[in-house]
């Protein structure tokens, strides 16, 4: 938390410091021949040796420090990888572009059962398409099973037995239909879909991966695939991958915002950060009002070491998504980095109040904010009693 131009420690050992030295930034103990802190990574360059009284921070601001640092070392990885979730992570909140949740299959049938002449599969299609609508799937699942067993090469009978299991919840029991029905009709990005937000859902991404790959192949010009690709192979890390594809996307669009934020969030979680935060510049320019693309861009600044302006950035997606917790934690980071203390300690309050109830991070914030409000607080008397501003 310490800033470029904070007063350095003195470097000289005192009697029985053992060949230790204090991180002038978090005042963790070191050893004398490391380089760079255990605790928060920073530089080691002219620390001071354990012990020693060279100035600087107060006691109870050094505690501040290390109760922040403890938040910061836990998710620093999530500034690089991607989470969800959001960590600070640049793509998981919902926003004209950004990768939404997994997808609804679709919730309600439509009766589009091409080129059947039988007239009881009609009427047996017909009664398990009204329980399907009326979410009656134990009704509608036997009758679409009567209707796909009867007529095998139509996808479509196969697609609504695997919808109506779907919504039923027998993820890996809608998986089979579902695929069927994409391989009688391998042309069909919604059949696709179904069968990859199926495989999504089952945490089955492998399979998921396999299948939008094969059809990106046979069909280059199916850009809502080649997204579909590039979020995949980013959520399973394949980061190489991901930047292929997206660039893809956005040289065949250079005007298209969601594209464009794609390449760059692929671009920051390959540690690319100069090229992401270029190609981040120009999303927000073509979506202004886009929360998430503002948030990618103030992580992509934080991790560039420009504090400054991440802060500027996370603000413009925090006024835009005030609901969104992770938007929240990002700009507490970066509070913190400018050692804006009540700001910081303000925004990770915010951040708990918001977060997911998935979010794993927020026991351990709120265990070390608090200590971090105790020693600023007692900070706070220090200065009044030494008549400090």
């Amino acid at each position: 938390m310490a800033s470029a131009d904070e007063s350095p420690r003195g470097s000289k050992k005192t009697a029985g410091s053992k060949g230790m030295k204090r991180c002038r930034h978090c005042g963790a103990k070191n050893k004398d021949s490391f380089e760079y802190c255990v605790r928060c990574s920073e530089s080691l360059e002219d620390a001071g040796a354990w012990g020693a009284d060279g100035g600087g921070r107060s006691p109870t601001l050094t505690l501040v420090s290390a109760a922040f640092v403890a938040i910061l070392v836990m998710f620093a990885i999530a500034l690089v990888t991607r989470s969800s979730d959001d960590t600070p992570l640049a793509s998981a909140a919902s926003s004209p572009i950004t990768q939404p949740p997994v997808a609804d299959l679709q919730s309600r049938a439509e009766p589009i059962l091409e080129g059947v002449d039988t007239e009881d599969v009609m009427v047996s299609f017909e009664e398990g398409l009204r329980a399907y609508n009326q979410g009656d799937y134990a009704v509608a699942i036997p009758l679409f099973r009567e209707v796909a067993r009867e007529l095998p090469d139509n996808p479509r009978a196969h697609q609504y037995l695997g919808l109506a299991l779907y919504h039923d919840g027998d993820l890996a029991a809608a998986k089979k239909p579902l695929k069927v029905a994409h391989e009688l009709r391998p042309d069909s990005f919604q059949l696709l879909d179904n069968y990859v937000t199926a495989c999504k859902q089952d945490g089955d991404i492998p399979a998921a991966m396999a299948v939008i790959q094969d059809f990106v192949d046979d069909n280059p010009d199916e850009l809502e695939a080649r997204l579909e690709l590039v979020r995949l192979a980013r959520s399973t890390g394949n980061t190489e991958l991901a930047t292929e594809q997206a660039a893809i996307l956005a040289s065949e669009d250079e005007e298209d915002p969601e594209y464009i934020y794609e390449y760059g969030v692929s671009l920051k979680e390959a540690g690319k950060i100069d090229e992401a935060r270029e190609v981040l510049e120009t999303s927000v320019a073509l979506d202004p009002d886009s929360a998430v693309a503002h948030h990618a861009l103030g992580v992509t600044e934080l991790l560039s070491g420009d504090a400054g302006e991440a802060v500027e950035s996370l603000e413009e997606a925090v006024a835009r998504d005030p609901e969104n917790g992770d938007y929240r934690f990002s700009l507490a980071q970066a509070y913190e980095k400018l050692q804006r203390v009540p700001e910081s300690l303000a925004a990770y309050d915010a951040y708990l109040e918001h977060a997911r109830p998935d979010d794993t991070r927020a026991a351990v914030v709120r265990k070390q904010l608090e200590i971090a409000k105790k020693a600023w607080a007692r900070e706070q008397d220090r200065r009044r009693e030494s008549g400090e501003g």
